[in-house]
């Protein structure tokens, strides 16, 4: 199933493409193109938007910039997963003024992430977002919270239970 063919059984406005986590579809996308990665963003922000921990987090740094930062976030997972090259920016630096968040608020962050991933994508397809996504938050943490700075345990989990389920990937 392609993400066209999601968004267009999916209500929703022009400007914002995304399920209602009350109505998941029953097909996965097994192809990642542009509008499969705006699906998700837009998705998933929605559920931070609506989650209580994250939500008021992210309300107080985006307010009246919702559209742009959505924007900002298609750019930058197409050019992780797609290879667009459109992103334009330096994520350490962009959560830099955020060090007063804690290991919870990243744990949550992939929990949500992941299990956004899990509704909308077959696992080869999801596990394309996962590993990155994986490592950015283990880099913004160790940036932000220093060398010494270990995960909680709840993300640990969270990180082996991705790892065993890394698909086999093919050899030439």
């Amino acid at each position: 199933m392609s993400a066209e063919s999601t968004l267009s059984t999916t209500a929703r406005s022009a400007s914002q493409p995304a399920i209602d986590p009350l109505e998941w579809p029953t097909a996965r996308i097994a192809e990642i193109d542009e509008d499969a990665v705006r699906l998700l963003v837009h998705t998933f922000y929605g559920r931070i938007r609506d989650d209580n921990l994250l939500g008021p987090v992210f309300r107080q740094a985006l307010e009246g910039r919702w559209d742009m930062h959505l924007e900002k976030m298609v750019a930058f997972w197409s050019s992780i997963v797609l290879g667009a090259k459109r992103y334009r920016g330096n994520v350490t630096q962009a959560h830099q003024p955020f060090g007063h968040l804690s290991g919870e608020h990243f744990s949550r962050w992939l929990a949500l992430f992941f299990d956004t991933l899990d509704k909308l994508f077959e696992p080869q397809a999801a596990f394309a977002f996962a590993e990155p996504a994986i490592r950015i938050a283990e880099s913004l943490q160790l940036n932000l919270f220093g060398w010494e700075y270990a995960l909680p345990p709840a993300q640990r989990a969270l990180l082996e239970s991705i790892k065993q389920r890394r698909p086999n990937r093919q050899h030439d």
